[in-house]
């Protein structure tokens, strides 16, 4: 199948380190800008779904906002699963504690998933991402 390429974004719409999301012909789809070099990923985390222009982008390693999953952008790979958060030395309530803990159970028996990427070019300051 013939990729084409589909204009996403003006590329100054995306600080460098910086996401945003873009609807491209029907596809929910994140721009990332690493240091002047955009990448395109699917919007949903591989872990539980969440947005992940919600998150951080350190280099090119995404960190979900929801469970900590990491992606690199550039292959879309799954770094690692959720990290649980750190509560700051705080003890929970009794009935939070074992909610957080059957949450956490329930949760290590979820897979997460490497996100697909798509390729992309910069031309005369827009963002193109190739579409098969």
């Amino acid at each position: 199948m013939t990729k084409r390429f589909v204009q996403a974004i003006n590329a100054n719409e995306v600080a460098p380190g910086g996401m945003k999301f873009v609807e491209v012909e029907g596809r929910e789809v994140v721009i990332c800008n690493c240091d002047g070099r955009f990448y395109a990923i699917d919007r949903r985390c591989g872990h539980m779904n969440a947005p992940l222009e919600m998150g951080t982008l350190d280099g090119t390693i995404l960190t979900c906002a929801m469970h900590c999953a990491q992606f690199d952008v550039t292959t879309g790979e799954a770094l690692s699963g959720p990290i649980p958060r750190d509560s700051g030395g705080e003890v929970p309530p009794p009935r939070m504690a074992q909610l957080l803990q059957n949450v956490a159970m329930l949760m290590e028996h979820i897979r997460t998933r490497s996100i697909r990427t798509y390729e992309t070019k910069l031309e005369s300051g827009i963002v193109w991402v190739g579409l098969e």
